[in-house]
């Protein structure tokens, strides 16, 4: 039989490395790993081309001559930061521009798309036999894209659907308007099609059938299997290069010499900043010797990137690092003093399990997922009460016989869920005929 993992996005945006990006890089990687200890199955990572799906041979962002690499994160000069960042910008620019024409182009042309060889994949014709996973965030693409799903339908295919979360649903107030719209648009016309709904969690797995009851979206599909898998927390990172006494970044370095809380995520408005800033302002009103740091890009939202750049503190106290990658997180994560995660609601919380394998404390909000995945290893508080989550800081820092009861519980206690076990449940589900009880 063949699994095809459909990555397109993750494959088209190479560069990226955040949230289910990383995902579908790791997932994928631990499930070729599994076909090449199991020859019944044969596993493909794979991309929609606006025709046909085509091979995917790497997730990985094109790889450069270390040396040059090592100079060119040395770099310190202002104006060449500043030439990187508009020249990021104007890329993203001219890919959003493209990404619409397209758009733009089917409606207007108002004819369904012809496709050529969609009956089958090197050479092999589509059946039964076959399961096409589409494990990526694959929102905005053509409606040829569609035309190829019903095909895969009609030729016996299993079509499975990894499910990260309903926010732009849940909480379109929270989202960027696009996407929330290319988001909702694309479960109403899309879940329909889904054999299997395999999410990340159970608060998900619960979710879903209960936006499915409620008809947030359009879906028929009573025949539809929801399962949930849990995500895993160990880092790929090989690449001796960045080993774990180089950052190759100044500001990194510094913060490295300091004592800091840690926030790991994209800087957008359900993630809550403004909670942590608020909580942070209260903390050094008493202690003026701990730093606290961002770890993510500034989002859509320049409202909530003002939260923390508009404070007095940005720049000496609190700080954002952009474009971090896997080796200098992991390097964060292993010296930060605790982990907040404030969010509104997340689908998991990939920062809760990675800092927990470092036996770092957390201080999560208790919304969502969270509690489900932090279980008694945290320290909760509501996302709405920056006073909750003042009173957990400082009672961290005021004590160091509970910071080190905390630290000792994790150590003991905590079990790690690796990669490898995640895509093996995973595979698992794919393969699963009967529907988990909810």
């Amino acid at each position: 039989m063949r699994l095809l993992i459909d990555c397109t996005y993750t494959a088209n945006h190479t560069y990226v490395n955040t949230g289910i990006h990383r995902v579908v890089r790791q997932l994928t990687s631990e499930l070729a790993n599994l076909s090449q200890i199991n020859p019944n199955i044969k596993i493909v990572p794979v991309k929609f081309n606006g025709n046909c799906i085509i091979k995917v041979t790497s997730l990985d962002e094109k790889s450069i001559n270390k040396t040059e690499q090592f100079f060119a994160l040395q770099e310190t000069n202002q104006i060449a930061r500043i030439f990187n960042k508009v020249l990021k910008k104007i890329k993203s620019f001219l890919r959003r521009v493209i990404r619409k024409s397209r758009k733009i182009l089917f409606y207007f042309i108002n004819v369904s798309p012809t496709l050529k060889n969609i009956d089958e994949f090197e050479g092999i014709k589509f059946s039964a036999a076959d399961i096409y996973l589409i494990a990526d965030a694959n929102w905005n693409l053509p409606e040829s894209y569609y035309i190829f799903l019903e095909s895969l339908k009609k030729n016996g295919v299993t079509l499975a659907f990894i499910c990260y979360d309903l926010i732009p649903i849940q909480f379109p107030e929270l989202c960027d308007l696009p996407l929330g719209n290319a988001f909702s648009n694309f479960y109403n016309k899309y879940s329909h099609l889904f054999d299997k709904v395999l999410c990340i969690s159970r608060k998900i797995a619960e979710d879903y059938l209960e936006a499915k009851k409620k008809q947030l979206f359009f879906n028929n599909n009573y025949k539809q299997s929801v399962d949930f898998f849990r995500l895993g927390c160990d880092f790929d990172t090989e690449d001796t290069f960045f080993s774990d006494n180089i950052s190759c970044n100044p500001e990194i370095i510094s913060i490295l010499t300091q004592q800091y809380f840690l926030v790991v995520g994209s800087i957008v408005p359900h993630k809550n900043p403004k909670t942590v800033v608020a909580a942070f302002e209260l903390l050094v009103k008493s202690n003026k010797n701990i730093h606290l740091v961002f770890l993510g890009n500034r989002g859509w939202h320049p409202e909530t990137n003002l939260i923390i750049e508009s404070n007095k503190m940005y720049g000496n106290l609190i700080h954002i690092l952009e474009s971090v990658n896997d080796a200098q997180l992991k390097l964060l994560y292993k010296n930060c003093y605790c982990l907040i995660q404030s969010s509104f609601y997340e689908g998991f919380g990939l920062p809760i399990v990675e800092a927990l394998r470092y036996y770092k404390p957390v201080i999560s909000s208790n919304a969502g997922s969270l509690p489900e995945v932090g279980g008694d290893f945290c320290l909760y508080f509501d996302p709405h009460q920056p006073i909750e989550l003042y009173q957990a800081l400082n009672k961290l820092v005021s004590s160091e016989a509970f910071y080190n009861e905390i630290v000792a519980k994790i150590k003991n206690e905590y079990k790690p869920f690796a990669w490898k076990q995640s895509a093996e449940q995973l595979l698992e589900l794919c393969l699963k005929s009967s529907n988990l009880n909810l």
